[in-house]
């Protein structure tokens, strides 16, 4: 019998038969990522008045990628450039976060979900990368570029990102705006582009959990991509 995965996402408005409606809308190579190896997916939309997420009965979870976290969690005032906000997005992924934790479930958190997790650990984000004087690279490449190598990225050899890819040098595409700051507790930084921006972290207290700033699921062929969901759902 094949494992659970399950995927957190957000939501979309679609054109449906009702009308254009919000959906809970996910890129499906995270399913294919997941059936490739025999596995399940799982996928969770924002949840409403649910303080607590059980995600014990799964064997990993994947944070995924999205709009950006409310700064109000991480104790800031929202700037302009801060947009796409969804506070049932935010408490759902922060609950099973903490579920995660409690149970150690193997966690890959993506984007957004990167930057999540230093939050749930008490760190917090740069809201704007331009805006805080980073312009030696251009980190927000949607769509044309989101199956694209963009930009190098650094791993540090004594972390679990080492050991899953086996590479200190990586290419990897870039679609965000915002980044980590401040560190959070019981996080190690594990890799990070030529310009400083933080590009991996993982947890050290023993919860099988790593961050990643990057999109592997728009490129499931690239050799990072398979390793990482090697690991992922071994």
């Amino acid at each position: 019998m094949g494992k659970l995965i399950g995927i957190s996402t957000g939501l979309k408005n679609v054109d449906m038969a009702p009308g254009n409606i919000p959906c809970v809308v996910i890129n499906s190579d995270f399913v294919k990522a997941c059936n490739n190896y025999g596995n399940t997916a799982v996928i969770f939309g924002p949840q409403e008045n649910l303080e607590l997420i059980d995600v014990s009965k799964f064997d990993a979870i994947v944070i995924s990628g999205g709009g950006d976290i409310n700064p109000n969690i991480y104790g800031e005032e929202k700037l302009e450039k801060t947009i796409r906000i969804s506070n049932n997005r935010d408490s759902t992924e922060l609950a099973m976060f903490k579920s995660a934790e409690e149970h150690n479930i193997k966690t890959l958190a993506i984007c957004r979900g990167h930057q999540l997790l230093n939050v749930y650990k008490g760190g917090t984000l740069y809201q704007d990368l331009k805006g805080s004087g980073f312009n030696q690279i251009d980190h927000d490449k949607p769509f044309d570029d989101a199956r694209s190598h963009v930009h190098d990225v650094n791993i540090e050899s004594n972390s679990k990102l080492y050991k899953i890819i086996q590479e200190n040098e990586i290419q990897v595409n870039s679609i965000h705006h915002q980044a980590i700051n401040k560190i959070g507790n019981d996080l190690q930084i594990t890799a990070k582009s030529s310009d400083g921006v933080i590009e991996g972290v993982e947890v050290t207290n023993g919860w099988n959990a790593i961050g990643v700033q990057w999109h592997p699921e728009n490129m499931l062929e690239d050799n990072v991509s398979i390793k990482l969901f090697e690991w992922l759902n071994s």
